[in-house]
């Protein structure tokens, strides 16, 4: 009798083991995986108490939308979860649970091994910066402007690089955008283009601008010359802006760094963005410097930051300056006509010159 007490105990046991090997997960999995051809591959799964998963894949470096599929899942007596509407010969199918880690499989079932293997581990935290959205780069990068007396307006592209003009009776002209040339003499910048069905030129003044019909206020005075087909060459004049935030496209004079404020005995380092070329150009307080820029939203991206090679007596502040804005990203706004730069350890103040 207590032979067959201890085999029935045993039984339950065995079967409870059992159980708990083939209980179902539930919850969120994260990692980043190997990628051929790009940094890294954002992973994320979710286990649902109905057998059903969502998977989502997040290409980093890539701006395209992450990749996302579900389907149902089992669970073997073993504990091995396989993803049942995948082929078995695809990757990413098969996972096994040791206690908070998730671990993908190869192909064959087996722990994917080799200097990468660790990356192949899911945690059921999310990690930091874990991003799973492709950047919305700002592409409105333009301007338009108009006019009255006789109705007109102007667009001009700066990605596809295209001017067209066009008036209400219906005449229009399409031109490529030609290389900018900056007047010495004016705030302006002017672009020209011949085409075969005629001429466009444009000049942008930045000055204030009031619409002649509607007092609509604008930051810049357009002058537009143009001839269609062999017709004569005729001048209007409006107003326009740029598209996008066109208040970085500006010159900006620093004015404090973390709170400190620059003597005013020397000549203070500064910024010039070019949001049309994708460049930033400046003064480091003894050397010329530029880099390369990129703005998403309300950030602003500086790349490597080249100088001169000039020795100045005040290179420590110019060194500071340079480490505060080289290879780091920014989140931008405006007060009081001044810019302010903030990334992870340093604000800079900058005012407007005019």
């Amino acid at each position: 009798m207590k032979h067959s007490i201890y085999i029935l105990v045993l039984s339950i046991l065995v079967i409870s083991c059992n159980q708990s090997k083939t209980e179902n997960p539930n919850g969120t999995y994260y990692g980043t995986l190997p990628c051929a051809d790009c940094p890294g591959i954002n992973y994320k799964i979710t286990f649902e108490t109905d057998s059903t998963y969502l998977e989502t894949k997040f290409y980093q470096e890539r701006n395209v939308d992450p990749l996302k599929s579900s389907g149902s899942f089992t669970v073997s007596q073993k504990g091995i979860i396989t993803l049942t509407n995948k082929e078995d010969t695809e990757e990413m199918r098969q996972f096994i649970l040791k206690n908070d880690t998730l671990q993908m499989l190869d192909i064959s079932g087996k722990p994917i091994q080799g200097d990468l293997s660790e990356m192949y581990l899911l945690s059921n935290k999310k990690p930091e910066n874990f991003i799973m959205k492709a950047k919305e780069k700002n592409k409105a990068i333009g301007f338009k402007a108009t006019g009255n007396e006789p109705f007109w307006d102007l667009e001009i592209d700066f990605v596809n690089k295209i001017m067209k003009f066009k008036t209400m009776e219906g005449d229009s002209i399409l031109a490529p955008l030609s290389k900018p040339v900056k007047p010495q003499d004016i705030d302006a910048v002017s672009y020209r283009a011949q085409t075969e069905s005629g001429a466009l030129n444009v000049m942008i003044i930045r000055d204030e601008c009031n619409d002649s019909m509607s007092g609509k206020k604008s930051g810049h005075k357009v002058r537009v010359s143009v001839q269609m087909g062999d017709g004569e060459m005729k001048d209007y004049n409006g107003c326009g802006d740029y598209k996008g935030d066109y208040r970085l496209h500006n010159l900006w004079v620093l004015e404090s760094l973390d709170g400190k404020q620059m003597d005013s005995k020397t000549k203070a380092p500064n910024l010039e963005f070019n949001l049309v070329e994708n460049k930033m150009y400046g003064f480091g307080g003894c050397n010329r410097i530029n880099s390369t820029i990129e703005t998403i939203n309300d950030s602003i991206e500086i790349g490597t930051v080249v100088s001169t090679k000039m020795a100045c007596p005040n290179l420590d502040t110019e060194k500071l300056f340079l480490d505060a804005i080289s290879e780091k990203t920014h989140n931008f706004s405006f007060s009081g006509g001044k810019l302010i730069l903030k990334n992870d350890s340093n604000t800079l103040i900058f005012k407007n010159v005019d």
